[in-house]
C-alpha cells in the first residue's frame, strides 16, 4: 500500500479484549456533519474477519474479500449518493469467530479499520468512534457446519439494530478496548480487493408449501443447536399439512403464524423459488416479548413440505438455523452470517399472541454483467442451462465456492469448471486471478498447494488440484492472450514442481500416491494406491502447458527443460501404463508394481486429452466414452457430475456433440425441480448440495454442442463452429459468447428439408465453419448459411 492511503491515517479498534473473543459482534458508529454535498466519497474500511457498512441508515455494503492478515484485503466505495448536508452517520457490523474455518485463519486478534478524508471532514477509525461488543448475540452456540462460523442466537430485547437506522446516536456505549496501530501485525500490510463488491438484491420469498404445529422438544429455549433439536426431539413427531397461502408486498413475503400457547410450536416452510445466497431480513409484528423465532435454511423439502435435514454425522454437521429471540410489539433483524438456500421453515414457539412476519433475503453475490446465452424451443434444455447459470451464481461470492450451502470453500478443482462457466456468462477473469493468488498463498513446505483457500483444513492438500491450480494459470492465458500471470505465479510453480520431482515421485520414476494427502481424482471408487495412472496424466498435461507457456514467454532454458521433464514423463506412461492387448491405458500399478486390470473411462479420456496413442483413439472411444454417452455402465469408475465436463471436452473434440447434449439432457433434467445442479448424479438431498457449481458446465457443453461453438485459438481469436442439427428435441437453437474480442452470436432453426444457420463474428475472431454438406471453410463477420 502506497504511504499516503488515507488508510494509514487509520488506527485498528475493537470494543473486545482479545483474550475473551469468541463468535464475537462488534458494533460501530461514527456521526459527523458535511458542509456540503459531496460529488465523490471514497471511503475505505476492512475488518478482520469481516464487517457489514450502513450510511445514514441504508446498506451500503459487506466485506472484505477472503484473504490473509499479512496483506489483508479492503473494500472501496463511493458514500456520496448515501450522504446529505449536515447530519450523516455511519455504522458498522463487525464479526469475528475467533475460530479458523475453511474460509478464514485466526490470527488471535480482531479489528476494524476505515478511512474517508474529504476536504476538512476526516472519518477515520480511531477513539473518537463509539463502539461495543454486541449485547443481543449469544456466543456459545453451535457451528453453522463443520467448514464454517457460528448460529446466530440474537435475543431482540437488548438489541433491535436502531443505532443503525436512528439519526440518534447511542449515549451508553462502553468505550474502546483495544487499538492498534496501522502496519502492526498481522495486519503488516493491505490490499484493495482486486473484484467488485458483492451485489445487493433483496428478494422476495414466492409461496408457503405446509405448516404444522406441536410440542416443543424439551428443552427448547437453551438449544446449543437448534437444528440438532429439531431433528431428534420434534421431526418425527410433527404432522405437516399445506400451508395457508402467504402474501408478497414489495419489500417482502407476510406470514401469519397463530399462537401457540406454552412449549409449543407453529411452523410454515417458505420457498423462495430458487437457490440464493445472502442474509435474512426479518420484521416480526404482534410479540408480547420473550417468544422464540427458528429460522432453519435448507436446500430441499420433504414430499410433506418439511425441511429435510442430515443427522448430525452427515453433511459436515451442517446445521443452518438462526434464532431470535423477539421484543415486546415490533421486532426488525437482519441477520449477519449469509448462509445458502432456497428454502426456509420458520417455527415460531411459546408465542401468546398470532405473529406477522414479514420476510426478505439479501442476496450477497458476485456482480456478473452476464450476456452469455443459450436459448432453444426444448424447455428442459432451456431449464437445464438457467439452473446451472443460477448455480454458478450462487457460487461465486468474494471467490468461488464449491456451494453456498454447507462450506463456501474456494475449491480449486471446483474453481476450474466455474471459470469457463463465467467466462461464457461474462468473460470476467478477475475472480479466477485472485483465486489463483490466494490458493498459491498457502502453501506446504514442499510446494504443494492446499485444496482450497484459505483455510484449517490440513486434511484438505489434494496433489491432483494443486496440477488444476497450474492449469487454470493455462486457462487464464488461453481465455486472454495474456502471459503476466504466468510470469508472476513462475517462481510459485516451480516450488510446485520440485514436489512432482522430489517427493511425489516414485522409485519406476512416475508419480506416486502420497499417503500424507488427499489424492482426489474424482468423487468416485478410482484406483489411487501405488502408481495411479490418472495422476500422472494429468501431470504430463500440466507440463505439457506450462511448458507451452514458457516458450511463449521466452524463457527458453525454462521450456527447455520443461519438455525434458515432459518428455521423461510421456515415455514412462507409455512403457508402464499402457496396456498393449487391450489397447487402452489401465488405471495403474498397484504398490507392488502390477498392473491394475482396470481401464478406467476417466484414464482413456486423460489419454486422449493429452494425445497418446492416438491411433488408439477411436478404440477408446468405441469401448469406454461412447458407451458411457449412450448410457451403459462401462467397466471401472464412474465420473461423477463435476468430472464428466471432460468427457464432454474430449467428446466435443472428437465430433460427438449429438451424444454429449443428449446425456446432458437425460442426467441433469432430474436436477430441474430443485432448482440447481446437484453435487452428485445420485445426491441425497440433505447430506450432498443441489447447488454444486462443478456440475454447472451445461453453461458450455449447450453452446459448444448445439451452438457449436468452440475456442480454438488464445484470447478467441480463432473458433469452430460446427452446431449440432439433429437433435429431435429441439429445432431452433440461439446462443451468445462473451470474449475479449466481443460477442459471438450463433442461431439456427430446422426447415423442412434442412436448416437455417447464423454466426455473427467480432473483429479479429475467425471461425472455422463444419456444416452439412459443406467443406470446411474459414470465415469473419456475418454469415447466414442455409444447408
Amino acid at each position: 500500500m502506497k504511504p499516503n492511503h488515507p488508510l494509514c491515517r487509520a488506527t485498528w479498534v475493537w470494543p473486545v479484549d482479545f483474550y475473551e473473543m469468541h463468535n464475537t459482534y462488534a458494533q460501530f458508529r461514527r456521526d459527523f456533519r458535511l458542509p456540503r454535498v459531496l460529488d465523490k466519497a471514497p471511503f475505505y474500511i476492512t475488518a478482520d474477519q469481516c464487517y457489514r457498512l450502513y450510511v445514514n441508515g441504508e446498506y451500503v455494503g459487506r466485506g472484505p474479500a477472503r484473504g490473509f492478515q499479512v496483506s489483508w484485503p479492503f473494500d472501496e466505495y463511493d458514500l456520496a449518493p448515501h450522504l446529505v448536508r449536515g447530519h450523516n452517520w455511519i455504522s458498522v457490523e463487525a464479526y469475528n469467530s475467533a475460530t479458523s474455518t475453511f474460509q478464514y485463519l485466526y490470527q488471535g486478534v480482531a479489528g476494524f479499520l476505515c478511512a474517508g478524508l474529504w476536504g476538512k471532514t476526516e472519518v477515520l477509525s480511531g477513539d473518537d468512534w463509539m463502539m461495543r461488543g454486541c449485547p443481543a448475540h449469544k456466543r456459545d452456540t453451535a457451528r453453522l457446519s463443520m467448514q464454517l462460523n457460528f448460529q446466530e442466537h440474537v435475543d431482540a430485547r437488548l438489541d433491535d439494530q436502531s443505532w443503525i437506522r436512528s439519526p440518534r446516536a447511542p449515549t451508553d456505549w462502553e468505550q474502546l478496548k483495544r487499538k492498534t496501530p496501522f502496519g502492526a501485525m498481522p495486519w503488516h500490510d493491505l490490499e484493495p480487493r482486486g473484484i467488485p463488491n458483492l451485489g445487493n438484491e433483496v428478494l422476495v420469498y414466492k409461496r408457503t408449501v405446509a405448516a404444522t404445529a406441536g410440542r416443543c422438544g424439551e428443552g427448547y429455549r437453551d438449544w446449543f443447536n437448534p437444528t440438532r433439536g429439531m431433528y431428534y426431539t420434534e421431526r418425527e413427531k410433527l404432522r405437516w399439512r399445506p400451508a395457508p397461502p402467504g402474501r408478497a408486498a414489495k419489500d417482502g413475503f407476510i406470514v401469519a403464524l397463530p399462537a401457540t400457547g406454552p412449549d409449543r410450536l407453529a411452523a410454515v416452510s417458505i420457498d423462495l423459488g430458487q437457490p440464493a445466497f445472502g442474509t435474512l431480513l426479518v420484521e416480526v409484528d404482534g410479540a408480547a416479548g420473550g417468544e422464540i423465532v427458528d429460522f432453519l435454511h435448507t436446500e430441499g423439502l420433504e414430499a410433506d413440505g418439511s425441511p429435510i435435514m442430515a443427522d448430525k454425522w452427515a453433511a459436515c454437521g451442517a446445521s443452518m438455523t438462526a434464532r431470535l429471540t423477539l421484543a415486546k410489539g415490533r421486532t426488525r433483524h437482519e441477520f449477519f452470517q449469509p448462509l445458502g438456500h432456497r428454502f426456509l421453515t420458520v417455527i415460531a414457539r411459546g408465542t401468546r399472541r398470532p405473529l406477522r412476519l414479514k420476510l426478505a433475503y439479501r442476496e450477497t453475490v458476485y456482480p456478473m454483467d452476464i450476456r452469455g446465452s443459450f436459448a432453444s424451443s426444448d424447455a428442459t434444455l432451456n431449464d437445464i442451462y438457467r439452473i446451472s447459470v443460477r448455480t454458478q451464481r450462487v457460487c461465486a461470492m468474494d471467490s468461488y465456492v464449491d456451494t453456498p450451502w454447507r462450506e463456501q470453500a474456494q475449491w480449486w478443482g471446483d474453481a476450474r469448471v466455474q471459470v469457463r462457466n463465467t467466462f461464457h456468462l461474462c468473460g470476467d477473469t478477475r475472480l479466477l486471478v485472485r483465486g489463483v493468488r490466494q490458493i498459491a498463498r498457502q502453501e506446504v513446505p514442499n510446494g504443494l498447494t492446499y485444496g482450497h483457500a484459505p483455510t484449517i483444513a490440513h486434511n484438505c492438500i489434494l496433489p491432483d488440484f494443486s496440477i488444476i491450480w497450474a492449469l487454470t494459470i493455462w486457462d487464464y492465458y488461453w481465455q486472454t492472450g495474456d502471459l503476466a500471470l504466468f510470469k508472476d505465479e513462475w517462481p510459485r510453480l516451480e516450488r510446485l514442481l520440485a514436489y512432482f520431482t522430489g517427493e511425489g515421485r516414485g522409485r519406476n520414476g512416475l508419480l506416486k500416491y502420497d499417503p500424507r494427502y488427499w489424492l482426489f481424482l474424482d468423487w468416485c471408487d478410482i484406483h489411487k494406491a501405488g502408481t495411479p495412472t490418472p495422476y500422472n496424466l494429468w501431470y504430463l498435461l500440466m507440463l505439457d502447458k506450462v511448458g507451452a507457456m514458457a516458450g511463449l514467454a521466452r524463457m527458453k532454458a525454462e521450456q527447455a527443460r520443461l519438455r525434458r521433464m515432459y518428455a521423461g514423463q510421456k515415455r514412462l506412461v507409455l512403457a508402464k501404463l499402457w496396456d498393449r492387448r487391450a489397447g487402452l491405458f489401465h488405471d495403474g500399478l498397484t504398490p507392488e508394481g502390477a498392473a491394475v486390470k482396470v481401464h478406467s473411462l476417466h484414464t482413456q479420456t486423460l489419454a486422449i486429452l493429452c494425445g497418446l496413442r492416438p491411433g488408439f483413439t477411436a478404440n477408446m472411444v468405441a469401448r469406454r466414452l461412447l458407451p458411457y454417452l449412450r448410457g451403459r455402465k462401462v467397466p471401472g469408475a464412474q465420473p461423477s457430475s463435476y468430472w464428466v465436463t471432460y468427457v464432454y471436452d474430449v467428446m466435443r473434440g472428437l465430433g460427438y456433440g449429438l451424444e454429449v447434449a443428449r446425456h446432458i439432457r437425460t442426467l441433469w433434467a432430474p436436477m430441474i425441480p430443485w432448482g440447481g445442479t446437484w453435487e452428485s448424479f445420485d445426491a441425497r438431498i440433505g447430506h450432498s448440495s443441489t447447488t454444486h457449481a462443478w456440475a454447472a458446465h451445461p453453461i458450455y457443453h449447450l453452446v459448444g454442442t448445439l451452438g457449436g461453438i468452440g475456442q480454438k485459438d488464445a484470447a478467441w481469436r480463432r473458433i469452430s463452429f460446427a452446431p449440432v442439427l439433429d437433435m429431435a428435441e429441439t429445432d431452433r437453437v440461439a446462443v451468445a459468447v462473451p470474449t475479449p474480442r466481443g460477442l459471438i452470436r450463433a442461431s439456427w432453426r430446422r426447415l423442412r428439408t434442412g436448416a437455417d444457420v447464423s454466426l455473427s463474428l467480432p473483429r479479429g475472431v475467425t471461425a472455422d465453419v463444419v456444416l452439412p454438406g459443406m467443406r470446411l471453410a474459414a470465415v469473419t463477420g456475418k454469415n447466414h448459411w442455409v444447408v
